[in-house]
């Protein structure tokens, strides 16, 4: 299989992607595993994404073992939205060299591919490329991310928008499911959390004696840093503990620990140990696809904790979940007892997406059922050839 994502096979988080690769490998699939979204001009800017990071990534094809090769490369550009709509359109004829550059490199592992996982980003612009090197192939689209709230280019937009290449579009959240209700193939398979790893026991990272109650909050994606400050104001006893990588220089504040980019096993440490979790997510149209595509409100509800954010991620069926202005929101996470739920491995999705039988989406979910329109979708024909 060839798995397209912006992530890197080896780095500190753990996004979904990463997982899902780690238990298909174990089944028996080989695996090419391409970075795609990154050009010189990442280089020349210095990309955040980059300086995150331990060391600098592999370049080039690399060959880790029998059945894992990785595959990063710098084309002349990748997507990029600037402030300028008319610098945009300019630079638009320019994403060509983009497609170009990956047209050479994957036609070797595309056309061996039984199956293909493109995720949400700039790796969708590559969509008509895989359905003409990789026509033997279930392609899925696999939309872990809302990229209308990314500042995606709108090149991108309008290449997820032209769904035609995939055979399948998969994704957490029946909010993003209801966007492609033209495509024939949609399924609903939800992320998952890795059991194996959360069963070994974590030493407590945080001081004691405790001066108030613990908040973390495990990842920066649409941080609201405004709404991260007055929390902090209004609660001047809590501890506040943001892990994950910053754009800028983050306001001072007492309470507020800035801890940037960690490991899981450091940020699973902050999670189990602490009492409150924190989902500042910017309060935009659209983000509440977060309450079922977050891999921290999933950790939050594996520990039993409550988690705090904008009202858009609350509904009835996610109690856990706790709005901004809900009555008494921040007496509740105070007193809250623990209640830890049970949530899926991360296997159970990787095997989703390399099934052959028919997914059903799971009886509950963020979103009231008659969003769900397909109550039952077939996925894509058996493969020419199984791992």
């Amino acid at each position: 299989m060839v798995l397209l994502t912006g992530h890197f096979p080896f780095q500190k988080r753990r996004p979904s992607m990463l997982w899902v690769s780690h238990h298909l490998r174990a089944e028996g699939w080989r695996m090419t595993h391409v970075t795609v979204g990154y050009s010189w001009l990442s280089k020349v800017f210095g990309d955040v994404r980059l300086t995150a990071l331990d060391s600098p990534p592999h370049y080039g094809i690399h060959h880790h073992d029998p059945q894992f090769t990785s595959i990063y490369s710098l084309p002349p550009i990748h997507p990029v939205k600037t402030r300028s709509a008319p610098l945009n359109r300019l630079l638009e004829p320019a994403f060509k060299l983009f497609t170009n550059h990956w047209s050479r490199l994957l036609r070797v592992p595309l056309s061996r591919a039984d199956l293909v996982i493109c995720e949400s980003g700039p790796p969708v612009l590559l969509g008509p490329l895989l359905a003409e090197q990789a026509p033997q192939a279930a392609r899925i689209y696999r939309v872990s991310d809302d990229i209308r709230l990314l500042n995606a280019p709108d090149i991108l937009l309008r290449s997820e928008r032209d769904h035609r290449p995939f055979t399948r579009i998969s994704t957490a959240s029946p909010h993003i499911a209801a966007r492609f209700a033209d495509h024939a193939n949609v399924t609903i398979d939800p992320i998952g959390i890795p059991h194996q790893d959360i069963r070994v026991s974590t030493d407590d990272p945080y001081p004691r004696p405790r001066p108030g109650p613990i908040a973390v909050c495990a990842g920066t994606t649409l941080l609201d840093i405004p709404a991260l400050i007055r929390l902090a104001d209004l609660r001047p006893n809590w501890q506040i503990h943001v892990l994950g990588r910053l754009r800028q220089t983050p306001p001072a504040r007492r309470n507020i620990a800035w801890h940037g980019e960690q490991d899981f096993n450091t940020t699973l440490a902050h999670i189990a140990h602490a009492d409150i979790g924190l989902a500042p997510y910017r309060d935009e149209p659209g983000v509440e696809y977060q309450s079922t595509n977050s891999n921290r409100i999933l950790l939050y509800r594996h520990h039993g904790l409550p988690t705090l954010g904008p009202d858009r991620l609350c509904h009835p069926t996610l109690p856990s979940i706790i709005g901004y202005n809900s009555p008494n929101a921040l007496e509740r996470c105070e007193t809250w007892r623990r209640a830890p739920e049970v949530v899926p491995d991360w296997k159970e999705l990787a095997q989703r997406l390399a099934q052959n039988g028919v997914t059903e989406p799971p009886e509950a979910t963020s979103t009231p059922p008659d969003k769900a329109t397909k109550p039952r979708v077939n996925t894509v024909p058996a493969f020419a050839c199984k791992a």
